[in-house]
């Protein structure tokens, strides 16, 4: 019986999680790949596109590939613990890959600053 509460609430939890951050992250990072990439709307979309597949398939890997658990859940108490200590893992490797993107695309914006007026 536990087993059953904790696959459908860590996999409920993380669903919620991830359709909800891929849309948060896809409307507010428009903007900021509309300035680094010039506002060139085609790349913009490319990018923003090729951005969104990896966090859903980042999100998924990670959900699907952390699921099964050796844990022992004998009381409701340790199904949240163990819900609560994945999905914050989760969490945890989601807010790291997404510094390293906004890490990646600083650098990028910032080459393209410096180039810009050399190139006129």
């Amino acid at each position: 019986m536990y087993l059953t509460v904790y696959y459908v609430s860590y996999l409920t939890i993380s669903a919620v999680i991830i359709f909800w951050l891929g849309r948060v992250l896809h409307r507010a990072g428009a903007v900021l790949l509309n300035e680094a990439f010039h506002h060139k709307p085609a790349l913009v979309a490319a990018v923003s596109h090729l951005l969104d597949i990896g966090f859903y398939l980042m999100s998924v890997g990670y959900v699907t590939a952390w699921t099964g658990t050796y844990f022992p859940m004998d009381t409701f108490t340790m199904v949240v613990q163990i819900v609560s200590g994945k999905v914050g893992g989760f969490l945890l490797m989601l807010g790291c890959v997404h510094l390293f993107n906004l890490l990646v695309l600083a650098i990028f914006r910032r080459r393209t600053v410096v180039a810009a007026p050399l190139a006129q």
